[in-house]
């Protein structure tokens, strides 16, 4: 999780109250952060785009800018201030509304007593339009969502303009996926003409100045050759037209979600701001926009908020932000009972304001709650059952012993991995733990297979890398002999794991079973290297080693042989490795595999 330093000396400001700094970070800790202690931050300004860099004592200065990339070889580009006395907290991903000074202060105003309850929010009604151009969401442009805002009033200072760069960034991270689902963008307003234009362009079709650069370039050309272009240009691939926002006057304001333009950033003479969330979901790009919008007007006391006009291409008109509360009923007694704490139904309300709720009374033992919409992390009340213990105290729920007493032993599969795992250890190989979750390409189109049809397909994979479940141990083992070619060979490994197979009897859907697998690699490694471990393997289990040939596209031809048990049935395979799977995985050693069900 990234480290971030929150400015003592603001922070307690934001609080509005005299609050002692032993209070603040007890406050944290009981919400859930993790404190990494205190320190001094040396800061250095980027002349290019106003950012504002921070380095430990102990940290090297910075080469460049992590905003805009400009290169500080030259004092030209970089400017020192002042250093600042930070406190240094790890980000807790569910908590975006936590990321920055603004919305650490509201929390611990909340849970301090200081202010508690429900935070809001007055929005002015819209003075600027957005209109939402056909084709944002067709192949080969598709990043439809888009959710604006303004704020008026804001008083800047470099410290007040790095903590909005900073938050904007962690919010990529957080909420955004790294920009996938969702990226931001603020602007100068009074850079800006009355009509902004959401509409898609073609990669060559008209030039703006990207933030960091002296000259103008084509969209085309900016994902080519500006470094924050070449760094996300994997999020418009396949994509023949770019998102762009680009107001009545013709002037662009940035590309989402590479890059804005130079001549509408926000400095400190920036006043008035204008803010874009896009993304292909409108849930996440609103979620986003809450928490920026209203953190600002947190670290911003007088600022004001308002709202923007989106016009989108079926005619609908949309006001965006909406701050409404998210209303939620709570279980009184299904929290008792799951976190065991005698919370009052009186008592409940206050507890839950600690934590910037509100909440009221909704029949016998149960409460209805209005959560604030720049809390994204609620999905269910269980959500709301972990707030009240929170604000109760974890140190206040004492430990007590079940009623019914029984003394644990491990599970007979586990005793029947650990004596596997002692027979192979005991015949020389080496253990390894690889993971559950694969891709089709490197579990079967790597060794000349079709997905089978009851491998367990992940609907939402986080990454292209992990698409399924493993219904085999073989292309952990390989992959790992495959990254470890630079070791001293032969190499000798196995895993005791689970794999997983669909299965509509179970009551899951997905049967697991334990299986052994073995990977044999080296200059001399063949059949018998692998039969010998095998049989070995399975006389000391106290079995007898039955064979039948076996053809395999990942075995070479009359080399490999499938595994019997006493039934007759099959319950594994072994074979040498075929030349074409090897050059695949880039060994150049012969290598040999075998795999046996536990049991």
């Amino acid at each position: 999780m990234p480290v971030v330093g929150i400015p003592i000396d603001r922070l307690r400001r934001l609080l509005g109250s005299p609050v002692e700094v032993h209070e603040m970070v007890r406050g944290l800790q009981r919400m859930g952060c993790d404190i990494e202690g205190f320190g001094t931050l040396r800061r250095f300004k980027c002349r290019v785009c106003g950012f504002v860099l921070e380095r430990t004592q102990t940290e090297a200065d910075p080469g460049y800018c992590d905003n805009c990339l400009a290169d500080f070889a030259t004092s030209e580009a970089v400017m020192p201030l002042p250093p600042v006395e930070v406190l240094r907290l790890e980000l807790l991903a569910v908590r975006p509304d936590m990321f920055d000074v603004g919305g650490l202060a509201r929390a611990l105003r909340a849970y301090l007593g200081i202010s508690p309850g429900l935070s809001t929010y007055h929005l002015d009604p819209p003075r600027m339009r957005v209109t939402v151009h056909p084709g944002m969401d067709v192949p080969g442009c598709s990043r439809p969502a888009i959710g604006c805002a303004v704020i008026r009033g804001v008083q800047f200072d470099d410290d007040l303009l790095k903590e909005v760069m900073r938050l904007q960034e962690n919010l990529h991270w957080a909420l955004g996926r790294d920009r996938r689902r969702a990226s931001i963008g603020t602007y100068d307003l009074s850079t800006i003409s009355a009509g902004v234009a959401y509409r898609p362009v073609e990669p060559e079709e008209l030039v703006f100045r990207p933030l960091g650069w002296q000259d103008a370039a084509t969209p085309g050309r900016i994902l080519r050759e500006h470094p924050k272009g070449r760094a996300f240009a994997h999020l418009l691939e396949g994509f023949v037209r770019y998102p762009l926002l680009i107001d009545d006057r013709g002037q662009v304001l940035s590309m989402p979600p590479i890059i804005n333009s130079e001549e509408t950033k926000v400095t400190t003479t920036t006043r008035d701001v204008f803010i874009d969330v896009t993304g292909p979901r409108i849930e996440i790009v609103s979620r986003c926009l809450n928490v920026i919008l209203t953190s600002i007007l947190e670290f911003s006391p007088g600022a004001r908020g308002e709202q923007v006009e989106l016009v989108h291409q079926d005619g609908t008109h949309l006001m965006t932000p909406d701050l409404m509360p998210q209303e939620m009923v709570m279980d009184l007694d299904a929290a008792r009972k799951l976190l065991g704490i005698g919370v009052s139904d009186e008592e409940a309300p206050g507890l839950l304001s600690r934590m910037g709720h509100h909440a009221e009374p909704a029949g016998r033992s149960r409460l209805q709650v209005l959560i604030p919409a720049y809390r994204p992390d609620f999905l269910h009340q269980r959500d709301l059952m972990e707030e009240l213990a929170i604000a109760f105290g974890y140190d206040r729920i004492w430990p007590t012993l079940v009623p019914t007493m029984t003394v644990g032993q491990p599970h007979p599969e586990e005793g029947l991995a650990a004596e596997y795992r002692g027979i192979l250890t005991g015949l020389g190989l080496t253990e390894v733990m690889t993971l559950l979750l694969g891709s089709e390409e490197t579990h079967y189109a790597a060794f000349g297979l079709p997905t089978p049809e009851d491998a367990v397909l992940i609907a939402n994979p986080i990454s292209q890398e992990q698409t399924l479940g493993r219904t085999w141990l073989m292309p952990g083992l390989m992959e790992t002999v495959s990254r470890n070619t630079s070791r001293e060979m032969p190499h000798r490994l196995f895993e005791v794991g689970h794999v997983l197979r669909v299965d509509a009897a179970e009551e899951t859907g997905v049967r697991q079973s334990l299986r052994a697998g073995i990977a044999l690699a080296g200059p001399a490694i063949g059949f018998a290297d692998i039969r010998s471990v095998m049989e070995a393997l399975v006389r000391e289990t106290g079995h007898g080693l039955c064979v039948k040939p076996l053809s395999r596209p990942y075995y070479i031809e009359g080399r490999a042989a499938g595994i019997l048990n006493d039934s007759g049935e099959a319950v594994g395979e072994m074979g040498e490795i075929h030349p074409e799977v090897l050059e695949r995985l880039k060994l150049i050693q012969p290598a040999a595999y075998g795999e046996i069900a536990v049991g």
